[in-house]
């Protein structure tokens, strides 16, 4: 009886055994199975942006010598919109000219605040002046001292309170009224000619109406373009400009003659022997072979003996 027990209890162990090792394949594959199906990374190369398409329009401006306003071909980005249209249109007056032979019609600081498109054909262009110039602040006032006392304290100088700052309305553009009328008819043109639902603009300055610029023209009411000084012909191309001119290279010096090597003169040396010659000639000094010498030895110094200091003889 335990001899039965003890082969059913090994043959037990046995197939446990065999379970887990085939157990541990059978996980293995599943293994191999689950890296296979997993998807391989790879690089993923985003494209490249989508250019804005640009839009050829027609800005104008005037010129000075027939004073007449004149188409200057321009490219701006496409708008999904006539506001933004509107826009784009404005900043490029703003902006000034590309040709020599059209002036600007805005000063420097000039900007474009807002745009805005009405019924019945209008349009709204909300300018912004340069800004003014900041007050230089004034000193303020050091303490005196009281004069005369040792040890007085410094009486300190009452202070005003600052004033209150009060928003002042936007400065008048100081110029003439050719000029106004050549800045205002540049914004209305090139809006009406490239906008055809778009018959006449209202010009504002810091968000608020204004009755003119400088003085000259009504801003009270819408503006209409005046055709009569619009020129027919072709756009404008402005030139491109030319590329800077690389600085020529500087020019190598001339060569030099190269100056003659001289040795140097050889002394004759002091060990040298003479040969003998005839009576009355000199004699040339014989070659000394050369034959490294070791160098003398410097002479030692003599030491002098230490006299002795005498013994004080004392009589008895």
């Amino acid at each position: 009886m335990p001899r039965r027990f003890a082969l059913a209890l090994l043959a037990l162990l046995v197939l446990l055994l065999l379970g887990l090792l085939a157990g541990r394949r059978v996980h293995e594959e599943r293994q191999r199975r689950r890296v296979a199906a997993r998807p391989t990374p790879t690089r993923t190369v985003p494209p490249p942006p989508t250019p804005i398409p640009a839009r050829l329009v027609s800005i104008w401006f005037e010129n000075a010598e027939d004073g007449y306003f004149h188409p200057e071909a321009r490219e701006v980005p496409a708008a999904v919109d006539d506001v933004a249209f509107l826009r784009s249109l404005a900043a490029a007056v703003l902006e000034g000219p590309r040709h020599p032979a059209l002036q600007r019609p805005f000063p420097d600081g000039w900007t474009l605040r807002a745009a805005f498109r009405l019924a019945d054909g209008l349009a709204v262009l909300d300018l912004a002046p340069p800004a003014p110039l900041a007050p230089t602040p004034a000193p303020e006032p050091s303490p005196s001292v009281t004069e005369g006392k040792k040890g007085a304290k410094p009486e300190p100088t009452p202070t005003t309170p600052p004033p209150v700052a009060i928003a002042e309305p936007p400065a008048r553009w100081e110029t003439g009224s050719s000029e106004e009328v050549g800045a205002v008819q540049a914004l209305v043109l090139t809006v009406t000619k490239n906008l055809h639902s778009v018959s006449r603009v209202i010009l504002l300055v810091g968000g608020e109406p204004v009755e003119t610029l400088a003085g000259h023209v009504d801003l009270t009411h819408p503006l209409l373009p005046d055709l009569s000084r619009a020129a027919d012909e072709a756009p404008l191309v402005a030139p491109m400009p030319e590329p800077a001119a690389s600085p020529a290279p500087a020019a190598a010096p001339p060569d030099l003659p190269a100056a003659p090597v001289v040795a140097p003169p050889v002394a004759p040396s002091p060990t040298a022997r003479t040969a003998p010659g005839p009576a009355g000639a000199p004699r040339a000094p014989s070659p000394v072979p050369t034959s490294v010498q070791a160098p003398a030895a410097a002479p030692r110094p003599v030491a002098r003996p230490t006299p002795r200091p005498a013994k004080d003889t004392y009589r008895t």
